[in-house]
């Protein structure tokens, strides 16, 4: 394991940590709290699971694959978490909305689902930083 680990791995690694945390936070404010009775979109959820079996794949299969083919899979898992991103952030605008733009007796749930799914957009766009950063970084032993 240890020896598959190069200097641009660690930020893709990072990138999964931060994708995975948002997914779990997209999940938990989906189906409990004031968004409980909502339909839960399953495309963020999709699309994070997909981008962290490629970034498993471009990670962990690194030797088996050529560094085109690497980079497809990197480009691929980027665009996944961007389009997770959007539906996270789509799902939360009426939200948003209510919270910030008709702050008139809106329930302290309301808030809170909207603060909690904050830190979840906040986790994927760290996530994609990250890729952006792995992408730049030249992969040495």
């Amino acid at each position: 394991m240890k020896n598959k680990l190069t200097k641009n791995t660690y930020p893709v690694l990072a990138a999964a940590g931060m994708a995975l945390i948002g997914v779990i936070i997209y999940i938990f404010t989906s189906v409990t709290g004031y968004l409980a009775a909502s339909a839960v979109n399953p495309l963020p959820i999709l699309c994070t699971v997909i981008s962290l079996a490629l970034l498993a794949a471009a990670v962990f299969m690194s030797e088996k694959m050529t560094a085109v083919v690497k980079d497809i899979l990197m480009i691929a898992a980027s665009i996944l978490l961007l389009v997770s991103l959007y539906f996270f952030v789509l799902g939360r605008v009426q939200l948003a909305a209510d919270v910030y733009f008709i702050p008139v007796n809106y329930p302290a749930s309301e808030s809170l689902s909207l603060h909690i799914s904050i830190a979840g957009v906040v986790c994927y766009l760290i996530a994609d930083i990250a890729m952006i950063i792995a992408a730049f970084t030249k992969e040495t032993e």
